[in-house]
């Protein structure tokens, strides 16, 4: 069946057709950029704000080079057959090698495309949605198609059924798919917004794949300047769309509110004109810090009137318009008779403004005008609301700026990621990712922790091999850390890795990829010279709690902390050194060792003679302990896995009584376990023009590749996050 008329002819002027600039035209590009005939159709796209094409990357694939290279080598034309030339801003994934494009491509396939002489408030845009759940919903699909002549292209339009999209694509049964289509708008016909981009037919059912509009935020996991494009074209859509609505003439509001009987007809709710307006004035507002910082705003204007929290594994927003768009219908339409309130669905969106509002606002006493104009709407919109309660705390936050002397204290959260063993040989590994909660501390400092198990955020589909665990991870591990950090808390991350793991350099990985135009992003940094890493052991969740664990943690936790020799023959022999002391000896040793006892190896632990040794420092119940991950220059053949099997030149870190010595000095000034992980992230950062091949730090250089174990006894992960497969899977291609 064909979508509808109405529906059609809004989308059909926004919808372009896109193909290489160079086939078909009959002379070079004018001054204003346009081209007399018509391009070869490589695939579709839309506007989704002046001046801004979304469509695939496979879509833009055959331009080569010349596109991923950011040149104006892209054909846009419109429905009046007037052809532009479009580059690509950001395309995900890139292709390794553009000549030989992947087939599929990868997932998100998504290409933001910069069209410059289309940047005028006469480009007709569609409304992209806000919602974190989009589906199920009944969608119209929308795109160009190669007609009987060539040359006349016909538009194509069709209706579907669309589900999942929550972590994949999504699934558009029960339509036709055709030649061109692919990077055309998918649009729920009930809300008018796009959730997603057609990207292709499956092979066995017939049915199509589309990816869904919350892919989008790969682009902020993609790094900083991939962040920059989605909130510069988000900012644009939203400005464009309340400029549109306060003009004269049709709208997106307009056809939604005549589309939306129910919402726009009382003129109450959080209508589509409303929605405009506020996201407009949103738009002119420094993008939120993190996901955790929306949906702690969120989850304070559902507390203050829906009563009705949200969890952070559901929900990503990258934007503060998402932030609202998970206050209003809250299952997508699917409720109960009684359940859907728009009265109480706008208070918590007004709620929720006036809450970024002061989040936004400086602390100076003149805000910035744009957080003062959302402070106008605020104060406009409140009147009309029919709760004196919710109006009386709106007016209460935009005194106070924000604080509810009445709320419960904070809580905060770290991130959590679990490694497993490799069960079966074959090299690779299961992860997961959580958040944990835990009450706010004093000053938000000291050792990561929080509460066993916690909220999962993403597990692994297959097994990663030990040399792509960091890239593997770092998406789900990006997610996780932009819910946790939350104004001025910055999440800790603590690796629970199996003990062939412990010399894994994981205080180097980065969440997002780095950046050499921008190396000090702070998003990404190293974990740890930004943030509290610790390591803790995979394999004591299997082995419970001990007495001897509880009295180690009891005292590591008073203080006060001393070194002790991991393996007692090295501050005389070195590492590789001559008579090994015995694993039981070592046993007898460290469970003989003060409270306040830290094993110190100056070498690796995740093989040979630190490995056994540092299993003995963990059955004496032993809760903190020091090495390094790679082994002191000229010292080779130790323990586990080098820095030359990194790739990595050797170290030059001194002996290994030095070692011993300085860091019985660092544990003397931490005092106790809760105050090193931040002497220990000091020393990283001091050491980290060394790891780039600059200077070392002269006092510091003794620590460089450090690693600290901290595990106390009640932060042991529960097994219910996942257990491992009983077979490993086969890794897709």
């Amino acid at each position: 069946m064909n979508a509808p008329t109405g529906s059609e002819a809004a989308v059909r002027a926004s919808v372009v057709r896109i193909g290489a600039p160079g086939d078909g035209y009959d002379g070079a590009i004018g001054a204003t950029g346009r081209h007399g005939r018509e391009a070869a159709l490589w695939g579709s796209g839309y506007f989704v704000a002046p001046g801004w094409v979304l469509t695939c990357a496979h879509v833009v694939g055959p331009g080569a080079a010349a596109v991923w290279k950011g040149e104006r080598a892209i054909g846009i034309t419109r429905e009046d057959g007037e052809v532009l030339t479009g580059e690509l801003a950001f395309g995900l994934p890139a292709p390794q090698d553009p000549r030989t494009p992947p087939s599929p491509w990868p997932f998100p396939d998504l290409a933001l495309l910069r069209v410059p002489d289309a940047a005028g408030d006469d480009t007709d845009c569609l409304w992209l949605s806000d919602r974190s759940a989009l589906t199920p919903a009944d969608v119209g699909l929308y795109g160009w198609m190669p007609g009987p002549v060539p040359g006349e292209p016909l538009f194509y339009a069709d209706v579907c059924h669309a589900a999942g999209g929550s972590k994949g694509p999504l699934i558009l049964s029960a339509g036709r798919y055709t030649e061109g289509c692919s990077g055309g708008p998918v649009v729920d016909l009930a809300r008018g917004a796009v959730v997603g981009t057609i990207k292709n037919r499956r092979r066995s059912d017939g049915s199509g794949m589309a990816v869904p509009g919350t892919a989008l935020r790969a682009l902020c996991d993609a790094g900083p300047r991939g962040a920059r494009v989605l909130h510069e074209v988000l900012a644009a859509h939203d400005r464009h769309h309340r400029t549109r609505y306060l003009g004269p003439g049709d709208s997106w509001p307009r056809r939604q509110a005549r589309a939306e009987p129910a919402a726009g007809g009382s003129g109450y709710g959080f209508t589509p004109g409303r929605r405009a307006e506020l996201y407009g004035l949103l738009a002119g507002l420094a993008p939120p810090a993190a996901a955790g910082q929306v949906l702690r705003l969120v989850n304070e204007a559902r507390d203050a009137v829906m009563e009705d929290p949200l969890g952070v594994r559901e929900h990503d927003p990258r934007s503060w318009r998402e932030g609202a768009g998970l206050l209003y219908e809250p299952r997508d339409g699917r409720v109960q008779p009684g359940e859907h309130v728009p009265g109480r669905e706008l208070e918590a969106v007004v709620v929720y403004a006036a809450l970024v509002h002061t989040a936004a606002a400086p602390a100076a006493d003149a805000p910035a005008p744009a957080a003062e104009a959302l402070r106008t709407w605020v104060e406009a919109t409140e009147p009309v609301l029919h709760s004196g309660r919710t109006r009386r705390r709106i007016r209460d936050i935009l005194a106070s700026g924000g604080a509810d002397p009445a709320g419960a204290p904070a809580r905060r959260a770290d991130v959590l990621v679990e490694i497993d063993p490799d069960l079966y040989g074959t090299g690779s590994h299961a992860w997961r990712v959580a958040v944990v909660e835990r009450p706010a501390g004093p000053d938000g400092e000291g050792a990561p922790a929080g509460a066993p198990g916690g909220t999962l955020v993403a597990t692994s589909e297959q097994d990663a091999p030990r040399a792509c665990l960091e890239e593997e991870l770092r998406g789900a591990l990006s997610r996780a850390l932009d819910q946790c950090d939350v104004d001025d808390h910055l999440a800790s991350v603590a690796f629970v890795l199996p003990h062939t793991l412990f010399d894994e350099p994981v205080d180097r990985w980065r969440a997002r990829p780095h950046d050499p135009a921008d190396p000090y992003n702070p998003h990404t940094l190293p974990l740890g010279q930004r943030r509290l890493v610790v390591v803790r052991s995979r394999e004591r969740r299997d082995h419970g709690v001990t007495p001897e664990w509880r009295a180690r943690a009891k005292g590591v936790a008073e203080g006060p902390l001393e070194a002790v020799p991991l393996r007692s023959e090295v501050p005389r022999e070195g590492h590789t050194g001559a008579g090994a002391e015995g694993g039981h000896a070592a046993y007898g040793r460290l469970r003989a060792a003060p409270p306040g006892a830290v094993p110190v190896h100056c070498s690796g632990a995740g093989a040979g003679a630190g490995a056994r040794a540092l299993a003995a420092a963990l059955a004496a119940g032993h809760v903190v302990a020091l090495w390094r991950h790679t082994e002191p220059e000229g010292e080779a053949g130790g323990s586990g896995r080098s820095a030359g099997a990194r790739g990595e030149p050797p170290v030059r870190h001194g002996d290994c009584a030095r070692f011993l010595e300085c860091a019985g000095a660092l544990l003397a000034e931490a005092h106790s376990a809760e105050h090193l992980p931040a002497h220990i992230r000091t020393l990283r950062t001091a050491n980290a023009d060394a790891d780039d091949g600059g200077p070392e730090h002269p006092s510091a250089a003794w620590a460089r590749h450090i690693v600290l174990f901290h595990h106390p006894p009640d932060e042991v992960p529960e097994a219910a996050l996942r257990e491992p497969p009983l077979m490993p899977g086969p890794r897709l291609p």
